[in-house]
């Protein structure tokens, strides 16, 4: 499925011939560092384990909930929501987008076209977010789409020996 998010920014399925792309972007430290499901580093290995798990999901039925960001054909970061065990009404988003895009305002209009879908077309009733404490950045995508801070949970994540702290934010269909 494809999603217009402005005349130039659109949301599509991952591609194999992504990988140069995503091999390149996501082995940025700052990428790694806001991120949790990242592996550092990020080999060419790891992009082929993600995108045979995606097709073994699709083939199982459990179709993947996410999409890569894209200008034109270039490939700019990746969106998805995770749903909730075993609670249908509600998933949780995570997104990353390349350095080279950073504080333009592209992340949250992707966001908000992806939570618009996602109460539209897929009948979630709420949308959470994790976000590390330390990321400002994306705390303020998720405010400007009208998320709503709902908890501050210490000591959360143990991420390479140290305890990070997260935020949680929710959005709810109206």
């Amino acid at each position: 499925m494809h999603l217009a998010v402005t005349d130039q920014i659109r949301l599509t399925e991952f591609r194999r011939s992504d990988i140069d792309a995503l091999l390149e972007y996501l082995a940025d430290e700052d990428i790694y560092k806001c991120t949790l499901r990242i592996p550092r580093p990020y080999t060419r290995t790891d992009a082929e384990q993600w995108f045979s798990q995606l097709e073994e999901e699709v083939k199982q039925g459990n179709a993947h909930i996410g999409w890569a960001i894209r200008q034109g054909e270039n490939l700019m970061g990746g969106i998805g929501l995770t749903p909730a065990a075993g609670q249908p009404h509600r998933a949780e988003l995570g997104y990353w987008l390349a350095k080279p895009f950073w504080g333009r305002g592209i992340m949250s209009a992707v966001v908000a076209t992806v939570c618009r879908h996602a109460f539209d077309t897929l009948g979630l009733v709420k949308i959470t977010a994790n976000v590390f404490s330390f990321n400002a950045p994306s705390a303020r995508v998720l405010k400007k789409c009208g998320f709503e801070q709902e908890g501050y949970l210490r000591k959360n994540v143990l991420k390479d020996g140290e305890f990070i702290d997260s935020i949680v934010f929710g959005l709810l269909r109206v």
